[in-house]
């Protein structure tokens, strides 16, 4: 589940809130939190959809396959003298996931941009029926 791990980073990052705001939202502690977003703790399926609802994902954000981790082999026997792995998420991989979160994001945006429409028309509407009531007093 390293890349779960990696992508909650990435959305609780891409949206500013602290692990302690993500831990409340969950109705968990930080250090719980802490641990799910290292690793120390594993995610469960039922945390996941919990997570995919708190961020407006699907799910699929923390199973998919779309992020791999690469491991390159640093160490003594390699050719390499730096001696130890390093781990991280290929950043074509962070751009296409970020992509993907921005275009989500956009097409809320465009609904509710709608939403607000309806409600400034309904806002209209319930302003002229309340200056009809208030005219015929």
């Amino acid at each position: 589940m390293v890349k779960a791990q990696k992508i909650m980073r990435i959305l609780r990052e891409s949206r500013d809130y602290s692990q302690e705001y993500v831990a409340n939202v969950l109705n968990i502690n930080q250090k719980t939190y802490s641990n799910l977003e290292s690793g120390k703790t594993k995610l469960t399926l039922d945390r996941i959809q919990q997570l995919s609802e708190f961020y407006h994902v699907k799910p699929d954000y923390f199973l998919s396959d779309e992020l791999p981790v690469i491991n390159y082999n640093t160490g003594p026997k390699s050719n390499s003298n730096s001696g130890y792995i390093h781990n991280y998420i290929n950043d074509q991989s962070t751009e296409s996931l970020y992509e993907r979160i921005i275009s989500e994001k956009d097409q809320l945006i465009k609904e509710k941009d709608h939403q607000i429409g309806l409600l400034k028309e309904v806002i209209e509407i319930l302003k002229s029926e309340l200056n009809s009531k208030k005219s015929k007093n």
